[in-house]
């Protein structure tokens, strides 16, 4: 009975296929007519033409659908995967640890095991699966990291020494690695990544020097890879998340007998991001994007909010007032050598003579009071808006109108309540006056400005 069946299958099987060829062969023959009457047709009277374009669209969907796919399945899914895996390893540790399953020893062994199987399984699917392979790499390289700390902090396994060499030889393997397979999420994962797991599973925040000597050694990693791959979201995350660290550091545990080391570093992370925003550019002969302009706008700031905390922790104007007024002399600076050194970068030395600018404003605010701080925001509005005549440039005059309508604001909402009629008198008739003197000169060299306004944009296009 049983043959008989297969016997059955076996010839409508055959009848199918012979049915199929049949039609495989009408639709090859329909094609050729198909295409005989295009060849005689004049104008624009081509039916195909609606069916290959909406076949196009159906090719176009299905390949957006798999880019989609292969998204989520090769980047998402593992970078996930491997998160998860990292993440329930700390659970189960610490679970040992506040069960005193394990012993001391015992638990650093058995994490070094972890990255050690990780890493051998990253070699082993390298040549098939190679981004995978990317992803295992990058999670035994934190965990690496993370037993390494741990096993100084907690249990005094390593010397201080000998803890910085064996991370520093991890930060230098895993930066030359991530070269090797050319992919970011390794330097994201393994390093970034790196930064996060002893913050969130330490309960020792009072060794700061070593937390701080520990992403200290991150970022020398990130700058040397700085200087091979164009990576900018690897920057831009280790940017924010040092500053993270440090200025909520100086904010909630800051002392006044931590200032040298809280200089030292703040310096050494401000001089390590400045050249890991510029390493790239300047070895490739590129220009700055716009994720640099922002990694170096927020590093200037991240050192001015810095310098604050450190010098005015007894919340003496004095001092934030000489803080805001190196910044502004400091980035001023910078955009004079900007103008010297990087002439292309015109986005970048005017953000320097802006936040210069914005920096004067605020010392005015903090050095002085009442009318001379309305007086001195006019007077360097007057200052900028000449500059910008003189060297003929839109952003400068621009800034001192914003400038005018700020001090107006000020005169307004502020002044008006806590002057004395003398001082309005004066501060509405010089204002007034200023105003009238601005508007003269706008009308005066109307015409020249635009025209030179049109001719640098002429020229830039």
């Amino acid at each position: 009975m049983a043959l008989s069946e297969m016997d059955d299958l076996k010839q409508q099987v055959k009848k199918l296929s012979q049915q199929l060829q049949q039609v495989q062969e009408e639709l090859m023959q329909m094609q050729r007519r198909i295409n005989k009457s295009d060849n005689h047709t004049v104008g624009p009277a081509k039916l195909p033409e609606p069916a290959a374009s909406s076949a196009q669209a159906v090719k176009r969907s299905i390949a957006l659908q798999r880019s989609v796919e292969s998204f989520i399945g090769l980047k998402i899914i593992n970078l996930v995967g491997i998160v998860v895996l990292l993440i329930g390893i700390s659970i189960g540790v610490k679970y040992a640890i506040d069960k005193n399953l394990i012993t001391p020893f015992a638990r650093i062994i058995l994490a070094y095991s972890a990255s050690a199987v990780l890493l051998l399984l990253s070699f082993m699917l390298k040549k098939n699966y190679e981004g995978f392979s990317a992803i295992l790499f990058s999670g035994a390289m934190a965990s690496m990291y993370f037993t390494t700390y741990g096993a100084f902090t907690y249990y005094d396994f390593f010397s201080q020494i000998l803890c910085f060499i064996i991370m520093a030889v991890i930060a230098l393997y895993t930066a030359s690695r991530s070269l090797q397979y050319n992919r970011q999420e390794i330097a994201v994962v393994g390093m970034v990544g790196a930064y996060a797991i002893p913050i969130l599973i330490s309960t020792n925040h009072e060794n700061y020097l070593l937390l701080f000597s520990y992403i200290l050694v991150m970022n020398a990693g990130i700058l040397i890879i700085s200087f091979k791959r164009s990576w900018k979201l690897l920057n831009l995350l280790a940017l924010i998340i040092t500053w993270s660290f440090f200025i909520g550091w100086l904010l909630a545990r800051y002392k006044e007998a931590y200032q040298f080391y809280a200089v030292v570093f703040m310096s050494i992370y401000y001089i390590l991001f400045l050249l890991s925003a510029f390493a790239f550019t300047i070895t490739r002969k590129t220009r700055l994007s716009n994720q640099q302009l922002l990694h170096i706008l927020i590093n200037n700031f991240s050192l001015f909010i810095s310098l604050l905390a450190i010098f005015s922790a007894s919340s003496s104007n004095a001092n934030a007032a000489a803080v805001t007024a190196f910044c502004a002399l400091l980035f001023f600076s910078f955009a004079i050598a900007g103008n010297n050194f990087f002439h292309d970068e015109k986005v970048l030395n005017r953000i320097h003579y802006a936040t210069a600018l914005l920096l004067a404003v605020l010392w005015i605010g903090i050095q002085y009071s009442g009318l001379t701080i309305t007086m001195l925001w006019m007077l360097l509005a007057i200052i900028v808006f000449i500059i910008g005549i003189i060297t003929k440039t839109i952003w400068p005059r621009l800034a001192a109108i914003l400038l005018v309508g700020l001090t107006l604001l000020k005169l307004v909402l502020l002044d008006s309540i806590f002057f004395t009629a003398v001082q309005k008198i004066i501060a509405y008739i010089t204002i007034g006056t200023l105003l009238l003197v601005l508007s003269f000169f706008y009308q005066k060299f109307k015409a020249v400005l635009s025209a030179d306004d049109e001719n640098k944009t002429n020229i830039s296009d």
